[in-house]
């Protein structure tokens, strides 16, 4: 995996939104890529990848998702403001309330344990922003599998071909990540689930 030198770390007290910005130009030249080449493998139009590179869009995740796969590494990293610990048997703890935090228009998501590289799974929790699917432009899919559990709130689980799915605090729902969905809140209050997604990360739309 690539990692840029300590000394091309993000300025502290930056957004996740510059961090991105950051870390996928330094990501992409590392890489000797265009944007037009990671495009090309990441299925995102160049107009989109650069406004990202500028820090006027934040993408999300399955964009993002995109982007790692392309870059051959994991969607932490691409938040990470400096290099991760590297070496020996790993142990990671995120205090309540101190994951990484990317805002999109339809979700809220707190990504965890980022100090770790190369894990085989994306843990984050997600606040349902929508509340209705079509708030999206269209239901999202990317490679892998993903688990979503639901610790508050009542969340309708839209997936492809399938009549939506409501799901309570403890309910969960395993899918193909490949198979088109959205979760959109229900009810009158927030809702909040723990997103699992694994590292099949090749993108197939979106």
């Amino acid at each position: 995996m690539t990692s840029p030198h300590p000394e091309a770390a993000a300025p502290a007290g930056t957004t996740t939104t510059e961090v991105l910005a950051h870390k996928l130009r330094l990501l992409r030249r590392a890489a000797h890529l265009t944007l037009q080449q990671l495009g090309a493998r990441s299925g995102i139009a160049t107009s989109t990848l650069s406004k990202i590179e500028n820090g006027q869009l934040s993408p999300t995740y399955e964009k993002i998702a995109a982007l790692a796969q392309a870059l051959q590494v994991e969607v932490g990293e691409l938040f990470r403001p400096s290099p991760p610990d590297a070496g020996g048997p790993r142990r990671s703890v995120t205090r309540a309330g101190q994951g990484v935090v990317h805002r999109t228009d339809p979700y809220v998501y707190e990504l965890l344990h980022t100090d770790l590289a190369d894990k085989r799974f994306v843990p984050l929790l997600a606040t349902l922003r929508a509340r209705e699917v079509a708030q999206f432009p269209q239901l999202l899919r990317h490679g892998g599998e993903e688990m979503v559990y639901v610790l508050r709130g009542t969340v309708h689980l839209h997936t492809e071909g399938e009549a939506p799915l409501v799901l309570q605090p403890g309910d969960s729902c395993y899918f193909d990540s490949r198979l088109g969905h959205a979760c959109v809140a229900g009810g009158e209050g927030e809702a909040q689930v723990l997103w699992v997604s694994s590292h099949g990360l090749t993108p197939d739309a979106g």
